[in-house]
């Protein structure tokens, strides 16, 4: 079967909402819009030429789904109304309905899903959620338990106990499972799991977090995120050297990742190194040209290495990216007198 690769482009999606008459017009045009959009038009117009061809409502709703999850669930359900048997379909269209939150329909799509492929662990991984989603929690332990015995999927099912344990707020319980399922999954766990249990034990001040994060990194090399994560838990474990290094490695990761340039402007800008702390705001402002907080920072360090006009010029921009700016405009109310 195909499902698992579909599933890596169905990401990112924004849920569409409508209710009263006034907003389903409104709806009915901007999906009339969004159907005849340049992409989606030719599928459309052959949708109009052969209504009953299931592979044509399939194609369309993979073009949907990243912008238009609803649009794309009723296409995948479309398509599997005409060709039953199609596990894709139904699975496609259950994605779609977690996407926008309709979690009892995905439960029901999936069950569809897996009707078509019994034992099919991913899909029971999928049916599971939607039933977490759904505070259905009974009924996904039992899907957690057959997981459980299973070889290729039992990871996720002590994700899924952790997921559960988390909605009760039971942490110790969370951390336990996650590290359950990090340990099943091998050398391929779950980004998310990992990432999760990082967060989980720096919350509880567990130095144990550091190795979570570095482990979620090396899963992704090109994400910055996990590096960022472990230096600010190594700055509030006090360890300022350290997180100094792990900022630049996360610059080495992705040479456009604002968050490390500004943190790293703050430590040097704390100890009044202005040079310094000018050089990573400079890059945060060209990183993220349109943040306010990079152009105040900068202008700061212009102000303390005696360079007012550039300031004001600086504290006018920050000014203008965020209008509610209090601290910017006193600023420049300050170096204009």
């Amino acid at each position: 079967m195909k499902y698992l690769s579909i599933l890596l482009i169905l990401m990112g999606a924004v849920a569409c909402k409508n209710g009263g008459t006034r907003q389903q017009a409104t709806t009915a045009t901007a999906a009339d819009s969004v159907l005849y959009s340049d992409i989606i038009r030719p599928v459309t117009d052959s949708i109009q030429q052969f209504p009953g061809n299931h592979q044509l409502h399939y194609r369309r709703a993979l073009l949907l789904f990243n912008t238009n999850p609803a649009l794309a669930q009723a296409d995948f359900e479309k398509a599997a109304t005409l060709m039953p048997a199609n596990t894709d379909y139904w699975a496609g269209a259950g994605e779609a309905a977690l996407i926008v939150n309709n979690y009892p329909k995905a439960e029901e799509l999936f069950g569809k899903a897996l009707a078509t492929a019994p034992g099919y662990t991913y899909l029971e991984y999928r049916l599971a959620t939607a039933m977490i989603e759904n505070k259905q929690y009974k009924r996904a332990d039992s899907v957690a338990n057959v997981l459980a015995q299973t070889k290729d999927a039992r990871d996720k099912a002590f994700y899924l106990k952790a997921r559960m344990a988390e909605d009760q707020r039971d942490t110790i319980t969370a951390i336990k499972q996650l590290t359950s399922a990090i340990h099943a999954a091998g050398a391929t766990p779950e980004f998310e799991a990992v990432m999760e249990l990082g967060d989980l034990l720096r919350a509880r001040k567990a130095p144990a977090a550091l190795n979570y994060y570095v482990q979620a990194w090396r899963l992704d090399t090109t994400n910055a995120t996990p590096l960022y994560d472990a230096a600010q838990y190594q700055e509030e474990l006090g360890n300022q050297a350290a997180a100094l290094a792990t900022y630049r490695q996360c610059i080495v990761a992705d040479p456009g990742f604002e968050p490390a340039y500004l943190a790293l402007g703050k430590i040097y800008s704390g100890q009044q190194q202005w040079k310094e702390a000018f050089t990573y705001y400079n890059l945060a402002a060209k990183s993220a040209p349109t943040d306010a907080w990079a152009y105040y920072y900068r202008a700061q360090c212009q102000e303390q290495l005696g360079n007012k006009t550039l300031a004001i010029e600086d504290y006018s921009k920050a000014s203008s990216f965020k209008k509610d700016f209090t601290a910017a405009k006193e600023a420049l109310k300050r170096l204009s007198r």
